[in-house]
């Protein structure tokens, strides 16, 4: 530790900090802003049950003690399992940033489904009494009492339920899941936990009088923010002028944002409520973060105004660093403690002491016998010497309802009892409330951190979102072990085959002129064999009609041994063209038109996406629109080739102004054309020999293998490498000094077995 480290008590301190979560490689869902989720059915279905349960035990006048260890200890297993399996993916598919944004999941659906339960009771208790009175029945009043009592005690019911689930949630976080996030995860997320089990998330406004009594301070009797705000200006105020060594800014300095630039999303209704203390939230978009300041870290202010131990310290300084250091530090902890007796003096000068102590004598003092006819709010204006006992008495509605003498001496005494101790005040005192004053301030940008991943995630349940967003590949599943599924439709990779029918029109007009039905005679020469291989090959139908055939080839995560996706679209579409030309030897003895083909296959190493028309499913795939120009021919090409071995040439234009910002033409006729990603992931999926043989006194280059299709069967595929030409002044040309190339499929059925012979060295 060096010297200066040492001697200085604010070189202890951590004036700034920041916690922040990527999300930026995480799929946008199927509303293409939110990541969508589904969270463990079970663990789902759990808490719906066992939020009703407390609900209904809670949210009575005169709650028992209940035995709810089985439901608790139901919640505990699955919410470990579930966590347990989503942190173990960081060494799959996952970043820590992203699975510590998916774990708000959890915590969402209770808060959701916590605050729905309680809104539903009351909108039945509503409807219950209007229909009452509507029948004029006497027990309008016993309903009209009910509702008035949940709507008084609506943030107590919320945060008595909650607290109970937050606190078997983070008995497993501090149990069983801690060292797992030490092991996977790393010390830099453990802040997480404080931000998914911040009390504030249980209450519906920050500055409800239930969270501030058992969690903070009463920073204001009517459970408004603005107590907080002004006192905390005040403190700000105190501390920059007296700690100037510790710079500190205004509390929503760092988040003021204009409208254009604020969230747009705000489900659960947090950042409006955090709107008072900081202003509108910023859009912070795909990273998710809050800073701090030294006032928002208790542990920095406990080491910072801990007298005692700063002291006892001195001796030491002044061994190790002599009289100069010791000054130093001496003259730093008077400024300290000054500090804090301002701010002790200042709590008394504005007459809030009282309030912000009696919180801590609320908590374990306070009759649950009283609390069901006197709000908490009255009940800490007494306490401070606000109001008097009939004033007490008078607020509380019903004459039957009046405390007992016992009641109100016990008041008394606890009145008693807090002025003595505001007479008696020490530092020690005054540092508690100020540790309680940052804890909240903290507690308030974790509020609102949290709230910012609640808007980026959407939790999914309806069975056509949950297939629209599985088929997109955007769903993130949370399940617990026993949910768990080989799921053998989550598709990773994809080859697209587009084949362009060309000249049906002219056949179709030829039958019809003929008097014969062209349906039956494209059905039985073309649509039913082509379908019947599509089995063989593992394709699937995206699009066919007369003069377009488009299928996908799809590779699914759990079998990467079937992953042969280009090599059995160059199968299918050898086939294809197999039966295309009997379909034209046929036509040849009938008198009429040939049909004409042109193969595209190219590869995607990503799943497609769906669109859904009702039931029906659309692929969106980049490798469509690649295929299509693949399979494309040029016709002015088609004046300028002239036939050979083979049906594939590719050139590049030399002004490189082509059509649709294209810099080359292609020449396919009756050829099957290869994307470069399909033919190197050709080379993935087989072993591939190569060689070079002269045909027609010309040189070729081969690439020869075996696949084997969907049913196991080997089949042999050869193809031939190409070098780009130029096409300039109408002409085409060869260009020995690139080294441009393009990948055909071999059809020719005499080429075929002339390079296998070569292969296999006969």
């Amino acid at each position: 530790m060096n010297s200066k480290a040492s001697t200085s008590l604010f070189e202890s301190i951590e004036i700034s900090r920041s916690v922040q979560l990527s999300i930026d490689k995480l799929s946008k869902g199927i509303d293409n802003y939110h990541i969508d989720v589904k969270l463990s059915s079970k663990f789902s279905s759990d808490i719906k049950k066992l939020v009703s349960l407390l609900v209904s035990q809670i949210a009575i006048p005169k709650p028992r003690h209940w035995d709810n260890s089985n439901s608790f200890e139901k919640i505990r297993v699955e919410y470990l399992d579930m966590m347990t399996i989503l942190i173990h993916r960081v060494k799959t598919d996952l970043s820590a940033d992203e699975i510590c944004f998916l774990q708000f999941s959890a915590i969402k659906i209770i808060l959701r489904v916590t605050k729905a339960k309680l809104d539903s009771d009351i909108d039945n208790v509503t409807a219950r009494l209007a229909d009452l009175r509507n029948k004029g029945s006497s027990e309008a009043l016993a309903t009209d009492q009910r509702l008035f009592w949940l709507r008084k005690n609506y943030d107590a019911i919320l945060y008595n339920v909650n607290k109970q689930i937050f606190s078997q949630l983070l008995r497993v976080e501090e149990r069983q899941l801690a060292p797992v996030r030490d092991q996977f995860l790393g010390e830099e997320y453990k802040y997480i936990v404080d931000v998914l089990f911040n009390p504030i998330l249980m209450v519906s406004d920050p500055s409800a009088l239930p969270l501030l009594i058992n969690e903070f301070c009463i920073f204001s009797w009517n459970g408004e923010a603005a107590g907080f705000v002004d006192l905390n200006a005040k403190i700000e105020k105190l501390f920059g002028k007296k700690l100037k060594q510790l710079p500190l800014a205004a509390i929503g300095e760092d988040s003021t944002a204009a409208i254009a630039e604020a969230e747009i999303h705000d489900e659960l209704g947090g950042l409006f409520q955090t709107q008072t203390f900081f202003g509108p939230a910023k859009d912070t978009k795909t990273l998710i973060n809050e800073e701090f300041n030294w006032l928002e870290s208790p542990e920095s202010i406990s080491v910072l105004f801990d007298s005692k131990k700063n002291r006892e310290q001195l001796t030491t300084v002044r061994r190790e660093h002599g009289f100069g250091a010791w000054w130093k530090r001496r003259g730093e902890i008077r400024g300290i403690e000054r500090a804090l007796a301002t701010f002790s003096k200042m709590l008394r000068s504005e007459k809030i002491l009282a309030q912000l102590l009696s919180s801590h004598y609320m908590r374990r003092s306070l009759n649950s016998l009283i609390m069901e006819h006197v709000d908490l709010k009255t009940v800490c204006q007494f306490l401070s010497g606000s109001i008097t006992t009939s004033k007490l008495q008078d607020s509380i509605s019903g004459g039957g309802n009046k405390l007992s003498p016992e009641q109100v001496k016990s008041l008394e005494s606890l009145k008693a009892k807090l002025k003595d101790k505001i007479s008696k005040v020490d530092a020690a005192d005054s540092l508690k409330l100020l540790i309680d004053i940052s804890r909240y301030r903290r507690a308030l940008k974790y509020f609102r951190f949290a709230h910012r991943v609640f808007n980026r995630l959407t939790l999914l349940s309806s069975e056509q979102d949950l297939k629209l967003s599985k088929s997109a590949g955007t769903l993130y599943v949370m399940p617990t072990s026993i949910e768990i599924e080989e799921d053998d439709e989550r598709i990773c990779h994809h080859a697209i085959m587009k084949a362009d029918v060309r000249g049906s029109t002219t056949v179709v007009d030829e039958l019809q002129s003929k008097g014969l039905n062209p349906a039956s005679y494209f059905s039985t020469r073309f649509f039913n064999p082509i379908n019947k291989i599509l089995g063989t090959y593992g394709a699937n139908k995206v699009f066919i009609e007369g003069d377009a055939i488009i299928l996908s080839f799809l590779e699914f995560e759990h079998t990467p041994q079937e992953w042969f996706s280009v090599a059995r679209a160059c199968g299918y579409a050898k086939d294809m063209l197999k039966i295309v030309g009997s379909n034209n030897r046929y036509s040849t003895q009938m008198a009429l038109p040939l049909l004409e083909l042109g193969v595209g296959i190219c590869y995607a190493d990503v799943a497609p996406r769906y669109l859904y028309d009702e039931d029906r499913s659309i692929m969106i795939s980049g490798a469509i629109g690649d295929a299509d120009r693949m399979s494309g021919c040029s016709w002015v090409l088609r004046e300028k080739i002239q036939k050979s071995l083979f049906n594939i040439d590719v050139l590049r234009i030399a002004d490189g102004k082509g059509e649709k910002g294209q810099q080359t033409i292609r020449y396919n006729v009756n050829g099957i054309l290869l994307d470069d990603a399909a033919f190197a992931k050709l080379r993935n999926e087989i072993t591939l020999k190569s060689v070079r043989m002269k045909l027609n006194s010309k040189q070729y280059l081969f690439h020869v293998g075996q696949y084997p299709d969907s049913n196991g069967r080997k089949k042999d595929l050869i193809i031939r490498e190409g070098k780009i030409g130029i096409w300039k002044d109408s002409q085409v040309h060869e260009d020995p000094e690139s080294d441009e190339v393009y990948y055909e499929v071999v059809v020719n059925r005499k080429v075929t077995p002339l390079v296998l012979e070569t292969v296999s060295g006969k």
